[in-house]
């Protein structure tokens, strides 16, 4: 089935012709169009308000502003690259200077559309989110990124074999501090992360937290959610405010984004239309997560056992930095996304530093997630372009210029990526992804449905080629 949809011609504030491609899916056949929100033009993110916002009309980054995009007279995408059609539902938001493609289908799992506008579960695309906050705090302070993390986190934190060693934020932000995810993972709420580093604790699992003891910390990557655990609990311990709290105080609302961790802040109207994850189990398509949001104003998060009456307003922050999720727990909309990912290329700020590989893939090898991972940044998935089927060659010839982060967790593969040389920027999720036995992908470490939606959205904006 083609996609369906239309294209729309306007003007941007800067006198360029814009086309812009509104597409629909299956779902969609009686043809009601994807609204374009016109917002603000884009502010300084530094004034902190609710303007500060790239508007909705496509940015011409710096840089990118010789960037020629034909579109108007070509279908959206070459019909060669291939539908994406796995699982439940899926959709793309693919932008450049002078274009901006949009295309969903299917259902999700509760009998009406997914939509642009729908919240979810974006999994560990939430690292680089909460990086982009945790980064100018740090900088912000003496030592800066070289500090070491236990100088604000409420107890010493070291690695037994390496004593002598602190663990550095940097250490931290790009995964090479030599933590992993014990047993108890995540720690639960109601209860206090030093548990974890503790031995004797309750949540201490005989030193399990603890990576190999042949590498000091900064030698090697290995990627570990409790790292980011950490690092909400030394920001909360520094602003004095809880994680959900200094998320949405410092990026959200002045970003005017309907998001939050864990639901935290979140509006009643969004939660409304929250999107489950999903997985086929028993025949059917069966909600991992999000199948009924907290009312609202209320959060999720797990409680201890011991625990099993604890509120929101038990949670202090400083004590435990897995309580909201920052590994994984955003909840925030396709069109959510894209807004974050024109705000990063309109107003870099910290992102420059943060896109700067700190670890790259060497003979020494690393826990990369298969080889998901050839080099990060703080917060920030680095592509090197390595291609072949254990590669990392997401958008062809020139990955290396992409950065950004991709998501798996309780059925949802979720992307957002952007390109500072060519104002480009990929956000996209796509729903149903089994815990085993996924389709490996084609060209890359990706699956093929990750593949086929990623080629769909560089098509649209016109590239030749697609992953690989």
């Amino acid at each position: 089935m083609p996609c369906l949809g239309t294209w729309a011609r306007k003007t941007s504030g800067q006198g360029q012709r814009i086309h812009e491609w509104r597409g629909i899916g299956d779902h969609e056949k009686k043809g009601k169009m994807r609204r374009k929100e016109i917002g603000r033009s884009p502010r300084d993110t530094r004034q902190r308000s609710a303007d500060a916002l790239p508007s909705r009309r496509l940015i011409a980054v710096a840089g990118a502003a010789g960037l020629a995009v034909s579109l108007g007279k070509a279908p959206p995408a070459r019909a060669d690259f291939p539908r994406p059609s796995f699982g439940p539902c899926s959709g793309i938001i693919a932008t450049s200077p002078l274009t901006r493609f949009t295309w969903v289908r299917g259902e999700a799992g509760d009998g009406r559309a997914f939509r642009l506008d729908r919240p979810f579960r974006i999994a560990s695309i939430s690292k680089m989110i909460a990086a982009r906050v945790i980064v100018p705090i740090a900088e912000a302070l003496p030592d800066g990124l070289e500090a070491d993390v236990s100088d604000h986190l409420g107890f010493r934190l070291r690695r037994p074999a390496w004593a002598d060693q602190p663990i550095r934020l940097r250490h931290l932000l790009s995964h090479t501090s030599g933590l992993r995810n014990g047993p108890s993972y995540p720690v639960p709420a109601g209860r206090r992360l030093v548990e974890a580093f503790t031995p004797g604790a309750r949540s201490y699992d005989a030193g399990a937290w603890f990576g190999p003891d042949a590498f000091p910390p900064g030698a090697r990557f290995g990627y570990a959610d409790v790292n980011f655990a950490l690092l909400a609990q030394w920001a909360e311990q520094v602003s004095g405010l809880r994680f959900d709290q200094l998320m949405r105080e410092r990026l959200f609302d002045p970003a005017g984004l309907d998001a939050g961790y864990n639901w935290s802040g979140v509006t009643a109207r969004a939660r409304s239309q929250a999107a489950p994850g999903l997985r086929w189990e028993g025949g059917a398509w069966v909600p991992q997560v999000d199948a009924t949001p907290p009312t609202w104003p209320a959060p999720t998060f797990l409680a201890a056992e011991e625990r099993s009456g604890l509120k929101d307003a038990d949670i202090a922050p400083g004590e435990n930095g897995f309580a909201f999720s920052p590994q994984g727990g955003l909840r925030i909309s396709l069109e959510g996304m894209d807004r974050l990912a024109r705000l990063f290329l309109a107003d870099p700020g910290p992102l420059l530093r943060m896109e700067a590989p700190a670890w790259r893939m060497g003979p020494g090898g690393a826990d990369n997630e298969g080889g998901v991972f050839q080099a990060y940044g703080l917060g920030v998935q680095v592509l090197t372009g390595k291609r072949g089927p254990e590669g990392d060659a997401f958008f062809g010839p020139d990955s290396a210029d992409w950065r950004g982060h991709l998501g798996d967790a309780y059925g949802w593969m979720t992307g957002l990526f952007w390109n500072r040389r060519t104002g480009e920027s990929l956000a996209w999720a796509l729903n149903g992804m089994p815990e085993h036995g996924r389709p490996a992908g084609r060209r890359t470490v990706l699956t093929t449905p990750e593949e086929d939606l990623i080629a769909l959205g560089l098509s649209a904006l016109g590239r030749k080629t697609g992953p690989g």
